[in-house]
């Protein structure tokens, strides 16, 4: 019985170990897949055994650890654990880690020694001890010995040779929080716990553990009085100040499967450690994001700022420690723990500072009860009870600071009715809240820096303020959860802007974060421009097609893409970008088939009329493409640039036919549908949508009706079809320029620059040989169905000249175009 019990808490103790393994983002398999080898694995590595061959207890036979953390690119052993049953054998466990490690240590390595004592989720120790040289050394945090298994960054950090005992904790990497946050989602959906209420429970649970630990107090695990401790703890860490936002962050102390479930999670947050992390890391901001994955983005009526922009945003500003800091809508605090994470970059600041810090530099406002129980929480978890969150709305409270702040962070709720408070009214809330010479840092969606019935606030602003910068952010920031563009702009409040000065403008494109199913995840591989965005904005750095300056009068949009000079596209850009277009051209034949076929014949029946564009328009429309700009190897020096057609500006009442309808869409070319309308416009010429799917472009090869939200560009004299595809490419890479704020129009892409490489203009020719090979093959059936029909016509070979696909895809006119069916 003794054995089978002993047996039994050795798989606990595993277990155990396992849990605390994952939860730090150790990969539990074998190298070279993962960083674990466990008990005799090592063996397998021949270099290992050699070390290990005469470490047992005994010193006759091979040493068995518990686990040997190994780094998994070199597999140099960096921590030897070993693990005890009883948490009172912790000083037993860590004699024999620390005498396993020894084996590596005399040969040259510098493992550290971890011990783990218990099998129960709270009755369990851990210490971390480290070599010397002449001593072991307990790991230590704020002084005190750390009790959790650190992560592979922090034991690296902790290994290096000259490196202290004390331990900055490093955040857990975004897969592991996003792993545990899916658990607790899980176990609170089994719970029966609302979506927009589940944050608000995690919250309240981290502030309880937090108040146990720093009163000396235990958060039961027992179902029947877990519920009850969290939520004393919680009131009692917001005391008495707060107490009203208490009762937003509270769990119900009725709901049994909560009971049931609390003690797992309770257990995977002391597993992330969030009673230590959360003083040095936006722990609860991180887990709130990580919720959003699972809880459809908006969970209480707002979205998050992602940390990364806070973060930026504290960077261009300059916070410094002195800095009083205000965001007149807060949310759950990320801006102002992004200006206290600055202040503690910059100086060493002491747990007391940091205290001082929370209570009188960190000014909030937040009228969403659970929001602002969310934040008051995050700086309570970095202070003492005592803070400058208001749960007010900062329009009408008479706490707001007049003119006293320093700095002020903000990114406005975007408005989703003609009701809701406009971003207007809290840029200028923060402004009339900082002295003169504050800056302000805010989110603005990009029509609002642009539309001209906007140019009157953006006017005013300038009058009595000047703008230093504006910094466009990445297109998918804010997706899956809001699509709206939007850009940073920098003020400097009560120096009035003067038009001499530059202003800088930058284009954030890359952030290192990738749009992957339901939410941007950081990737190494994706480029990241913060730091260089900075530097741009700081030194007024000018690089074509990144970062420009430019005098802005009171009159002129604050747009990003009006003052950034394009670069070159690069030959790898431009490649990518033509296979999508070609391939999207390819897709429109196979598809569209049948129809094409049709519509051809219906053209020589004469029951549609294909005239060149500029036969159909009005001396005015023509008059007007004249003006615009024509510099050779540019848009407007290759193509005439028109409107599309006024009327199919509405489709309503537009029965089906046999006319294909270009209109703003991505899709199969840009083909709207087949629509009864009489005239059509020869081919070929490029499409760009100005609404819908702006910016994208295309050839187009067939006759058609071209709905005016698109762009019609002809070709000029000379220009081949290798041109019209390079056109198109241009276009689709400088779409980031506009918006729904910003049309593109024919005098913004008149003065684009169109590739000179003669290698991509070879490839491209290359691509257009194949891509008419299936075309061709589209076509072929239909064509062969439909010769009789062809024959049939009145003048059908005269006109065949007029159709069709390209006999040699490098020549362009109409006359030029040849049936491909056969016929003779």
């Amino acid at each position: 019985m003794a054995s089978k019990n002993m047996a039994t808490s050795e798989r606990r103790a595993e277990h155990l170990l396992n849990d605390l393994l994952d939860a730090q983002g150790w990969d539990r398999r074998r190298p070279p897949y993962g960083d674990v080898l466990f008990q005799t694995e090592y063996r397998a590595f021949p270099e290992l055994a050699m070390m290990m061959r005469s470490a047992s207890k005994t010193g006759a036979g091979y040493g068995i650890p518990e686990a040997i953390l190994l780094d998994n690119e070199t597999n140099q052993p960096i921590a030897v654990i070993e693990a005890k049953a009883r948490s009172q054998e912790i000083e037993l466990a860590l004699e024999e880690a620390q005498h396993y490690a020894k084996a590596f240590i005399s040969k040259g390595f510098r493992p550290v020694s971890i011990a783990l004592a218990g099998t129960d989720d709270v009755d369990f120790q851990v210490k971390v001890t480290k070599w010397t040289g002449t001593d072991w050394e307990t790991i230590t945090y704020d002084g005190a010995p750390i009790g959790w298994i650190p992560n592979y960054e922090d034991v690296v950090k902790i290994s290096a040779l000259g490196s202290g005992s004390e331990l900055r904790p490093s955040m857990p990497s975004q897969e592991v929080l996003a792993r545990r946050a899916e658990e607790i989602n899980r176990l609170l959906r089994e719970s029966d716990i609302r979506d927009e209420f589940r944050p608000a429970v995690v919250a309240a649970i981290m502030i309880a553990l937090w108040q146990s630990g720093r009163t000396g107090g235990t958060v039961s695990r027992d179902p029947k009085a877990i519920l009850r401790d969290i939520n004393y703890f919680c009131t009692e860490a917001f005391g008495t100040k707060k107490f009203g936002l208490s009762n937003s962050l509270r769990v119900d102390p009725a709901n049994k499967k909560l009971a049931n479930n609390g003690r797992r999670i309770v257990a995977i947050l002391e597993r992330l450690n969030i009673s230590v992390l959360t003083a040095e890391h936006d722990y609860l901001g991180q887990l709130y994001e990580t919720f959003f994955r699972y809880t459809g983005g908006n969970t209480i009526g707002q979205y998050f700022t992602p940390r990364h922009i806070t973060s930026f945003m504290a960077e261009i500003t300059d916070i410094g420690v002195k800095d009083v800091v205000l965001d007149p809508a807060c949310g759950s605090g990320g801006f102002l723990v992004a200006a206290m994470d600055r202040m503690l970059k910059l100086h060493s600041m002491k747990r007391e500072d940091m205290v001082d810090v929370v209570a009188s530099q960190l000014i909030g406002f937040e009228s969403e009860p659970i929001t602002a129980a969310l934040c008051v929480a995050n700086m309570i978890l970095r202070g003492d009870g005592s803070t400058g969150i208001h749960a007010e709305d900062v329009f009408t409270s008479k706490s707001f600071p007049k003119a006293s702040a320093t700095v002020s962070l903000i990114n406005p709720p975007f408005p989703h009715k003609k009701t809701d408070t406009p971003a207007e009214a809290f840029v200028d809330k923060a402004l009339s809240g900082l002295e003169d010479g504050g800056r302000l840092a805010v989110i603005l969606p990009n029509s609002l820096l642009a539309k001209k019935d906007k140019g009157a606030w953006r006017e005013t602003i300038l009058r009595n303020n000047r703008l230093d910068a504006v910094c466009q952010l990445p297109d998918d920031l804010f997706q899956p959860f809001a699509a709206a563009n939007t850009s940073i702009a920098l003020i400097t409040k009560g120096i009035p802007h003067d038009t001499k000065r530059k202003t800088s403008f930058v284009r954030l494109q890359h952030d290192g974060f990738v749009l992957k199913k339901s939410a941007r995840v950081r990737r190494n591989s994706v480029p990241d421009q913060a730091e260089k965005a900075v530097d741009a904005i700081a030194n007024k750095v000018i690089e074509a097609g990144f970062s420009g300056l430019a005098n802005v009068s009171a009159s002129d949009e604050w747009s990003v893409g009006a003052y950034i000079e394009a670069a070159p596209t690069e030959d790898k850009e431009l490649t990518l970008a033509v296979d999508v277009l070609l391939r999207r051209l390819a897709s429109f034949y196979t598809r569209y088939a049948p129809e094409i076929v049709a519509q051809r014949l219906a053209i020589l029946a004469q029951e549609i009329d294909a005239a060149p564009y500029k036969e159909i328009l009005t001396k005015q429309r023509i008059g007007n493409a004249k003006k615009l700009p024509k510099e050779v190897d540019t848009v407007g020096g290759a193509f005439e640039i028109f409107y599309g057609m006024k009327e199919l500006h509405s489709r309503d009442g537009m029965v089906p036919g046999k006319t294909l309808i270009i209109s703003p869409t991505e899709e199969y070319n840009g083909c709207y549908g087949w629509l009864d309308f009489s005239q059509v416009i020869e081919p070929p010429f490029v499409t760009v949508a100005q609404t819908g799917s702006i910016g994208e472009a295309f050839v187009q090869l067939e006759p058609c009706a071209v709905n005016d939200d698109c762009l019609v560009l002809l070709p000029r004299e000379g220009i081949q079809l290798v041109d019209l595809v390079l056109a198109a490419a241009t276009l689709h890479a400088e779409r980031w320029r506009f918006s729904y704020g910003r049309k593109l129009t024919p005098q913004r892409i008149a003065d684009f620059k169109l590739p000179k490489s003669r290698s991509a203009r070879a490839w491209v020719e290359d691509k257009l040989k194949v891509n008419q090979e299936v075309i061709d093959a589209s076509l072929q059936p239909y064509l062969a169905e439909s010769e009789a029909e062809f024959e049939a016509l009145e003048d059908a070979e005269d006109l065949a000249d007029a159709l069709i696909a390209i006999d040699d895809p490098t020549e362009l006119s109409w006359k030029d175009f040849k049936f491909q069916s056969g016929i003779e």
